[in-house]
């Protein structure tokens, strides 16, 4: 039976090149690049989805050590309920843990509590807010708000959104965060990145923020008046792969580091497998977690060390009689792509 994730998932938790960059955007110049390890959508939810152990996010956390990342970040969905003892453990190892690791509210963080207590859970200041660190400054944007009543934008928690009416919309930068982070952008004494777990690149009609256009006018006004201050925007949530150079800003669309949802379920899974991971037959998973070593450069050279896995049991969206690509055209694969640009914004 066809099944959106909103449906499985009300039943579930009620169960359970451009350019060469001479000089950074403000600020002075740092002696050795940023590195930071990049995951979204792991979606811990033990019983539910595919790898549904710590063994992922433990494997993660490793390559960030490994390769001396000076930070980890999370784009969203790391988990679905923050009140158990099991996702407690998880996210306190995430918190603990000897590189420093970062969060952003997804969609489903906070499907079964308030947004605010998942924020604490997260230890962050809010749900949107910035940092700066190696001479960069980090928006964390928070675009998980619906709108039943135009003007009027409710923030996602306890699952409000699944139940939201029929002419809703869904996916908005309310007002007051749109002139918060013009704010935070333009007085920056460094070169920007914008991370969320909704795209401000996509369309809406395939998940993108409703109001991206708005977004999109603060970035290029501000590297109109700064040349490069806004240099990298990255999302999660749409479990794919995806690099576009777009106005001078490189976006990134952020594969999960898990899995991709369909709405059809499939019988590819052992029947075993299946009986103890309840929503894997809507899912073609991935055999090893995604994720990514994002280095930055003062000066404006980006690099994104991907990864790549296999697809889970060998099945394929194309084995599993389902579609292999999304609704504008994107492929789903287990694959994190790797790229190296130089970007050279001059006045």
């Amino acid at each position: 039976m066809k099944m959106t994730k909103r449906e499985f998932l009300t039943s579930a938790i009620a169960g359970a090149a451009a350019p060469a960059f001479a000089a950074a955007a403000g600020g002075k110049p740092q002696s050795r690049p940023l590195k930071v390890c990049v995951f979204a959508d792991i979606h811990y939810l033990p019983g539910v989805w595919t790898n549904d152990t710590p063994e992922f996010l433990e494997k993660i956390m490793a390559r960030a050590e490994r390769e001396n990342c000076d930070m980890m970040i999370h784009l969203g969905d790391l988990v679905h309920n923050v009140n158990t003892p099991l996702t407690k453990g998880y996210i306190r190892r995430y918190n603990d843990f000897k590189v420093r690791g970062y969060h952003i509210l997804g969609n489903h963080d906070q499907d079964a509590t308030e947004w605010r207590r998942t924020a604490d859970a997260y230890r962050m200041p809010d749900g949107h807010y910035s940092f700066d660190r190696g001479g960069f400054r980090f928006v964390i944007a928070d675009p998980n708000y619906f709108s039943e009543k135009p003007g009027v934008f409710v923030h996602h928690e306890n699952g409000n959104y699944f139940r939201r009416s029929k002419n809703s919309s869904i996916n908005w930068i309310p007002p007051e965060q749109l002139e918060w982070m013009r704010d935070v952008i333009f007085n920056s004494p460094y070169p920007c990145v914008v991370m969320s777990h909704q795209s401000f690149e996509r369309p809406p009609v395939s998940h993108g923020v409703m109001n991206k256009e708005d977004v999109q006018a603060i970035f290029n006004e501000a590297n109109r008046r700064w040349p490069g201050r806004v240099r990298l925007v990255i999302n999660g949530h749409n479990h794919m792969d995806h690099l576009r150079v777009m106005d001078g800003i490189l976006y990134w669309d952020v594969n999960s580091a898990n899995y991709k949802w369909f709405n059809d379920p499939h019988k590819s899974y052992p029947a075993e497998y299946i009986a103890k991971h309840s929503g894997a037959c809507h899912n073609i998973g991935w055999k090893e977690p995604l994720s990514a070593v994002l280095t930055l450069w003062p000066e404006g050279r980006v690099r994104i060390e991907g990864s790549r896995s296999e697809f889970l049991f060998g099945v394929s969206p194309k084995d599993a009689d389902l579609p292999e690509f999304d609704i504008i055209g994107r492929y789903t694969k287990p694959l994190i792509q790797s790229a190296d640009i130089t970007f050279n914004y001059r006045s």
